[in-house]
């Protein structure tokens, strides 16, 4: 679904361009379904010294599960909408910077976060986000960030919030809340950052819960989220863990590193650090 054809074609183009036969060998896949970046990914990990996934935050979610604890790194060259991850690492944007950055080798180990067997490396919310994700995935046949923006206009103000028990680094609370985020990066894509002091390196994740505000607050906490102000919101609360668990008994919907789930059962997010290695635009991207 990311990127145009005209980019796409440019790809293995820049590929060998940048990427010099006397110190890469360069293999290239296509993705034909969903789920089939994980199957590729798995069929090179640990043979090959980097993973390169080419698309949006989707395509790296899939391309990076199988790389969690073996010694291949992922790279990302960015496709998507919002390429939240590629720009905590500050990865370029367009694709020959971004291969460029390949070919430089900068590596380093970040924490990604376990739900349910899976893992997320960038941000899963549940809520309203995870509403709007999965609409977006069904609903939406031309992506875009303006796209995203007039969903979020049509169902801001019908949304009714939740209320959900939580259990953090084993202490138990109860939380009615608009939004839920759990941040292991700082931002969704697009330079919203949900979770601004958010580290992808520290052993932690960030737990953010914005309860539901007058009307007369959207554009202050929309403001706030582009500014990097969020977590001061007088309607934003933000806890730091390395355990939480969503009291569940019936499907509800989250999203991780926005694709969709429907979850049957309790909610478990722990996080693994120092698990996966990158190719990044900073030795810390922090």
């Amino acid at each position: 679904m990311s990127g145009t054809n005209r980019q796409k074609k440019m790809i293995e183009k820049y590929a060998y361009q940048y990427l010099p036969e006397e110190d890469f060998e360069l293999h290239f896949s296509y993705t034909e379904y969903a789920g089939h970046a994980i199957e590729i990914s798995t069929s090179a990990k640990n043979i090959f010294d980097i993973v390169v996934a080419v698309g949006g935050d989707g395509t790296i979610h899939e391309v990076a599960q199988p790389l969690v604890h073996s010694n291949t790194a992922l790279a990302i060259v960015p496709m998507g909408s919002g390429n939240g991850l590629a720009r905590f690492l500050h990865i370029p944007l367009y694709i020959r910077p971004a291969i460029r950055l390949i070919a430089e080798g900068r590596k380093i180990k970040i924490d990604t976060i376990s739900c349910n067997n899976e893992y997320v490396l960038n941000v899963a919310g549940f809520g309203f986000d995870a509403i709007i994700g999965d609409l977006f995935n069904i609903n939406v046949t031309k992506r875009g960030g303006l796209k995203y923006v007039q969903l979020v206009s049509k169902e801001l103000f019908s949304y009714k919030p939740q209320t959900f028990t939580f259990n953090i680094d084993n202490k138990e609370f109860t939380r009615t809340f608009f939004i839920g985020a759990i941040a292991n990066a700082n931002q969704y894509g697009l330079n919203a950052h949900i979770a601004p002091t958010a580290d992808i390196t520290d052993g932690k994740f960030e737990v953010v819960f914005i309860e539901k505000f007058p009307p007369l607050f959207t554009l202050k906490l929309v403001l706030d989220l582009f500014t990097n102000r969020i977590h001061k919101s007088k309607f934003v609360e933000t806890l730091r863990a390395d355990s939480l668990t969503i009291e569940n008994n019936a499907p509800y919907t989250i999203h991780m590193d926005g694709e969709p789930r429907v979850m049957h059962s309790d909610i478990n997010f722990s996080i693994v650090p120092q698990s996966l290695w990158v190719i990044s635009g900073t030795v810390s991207p922090s």
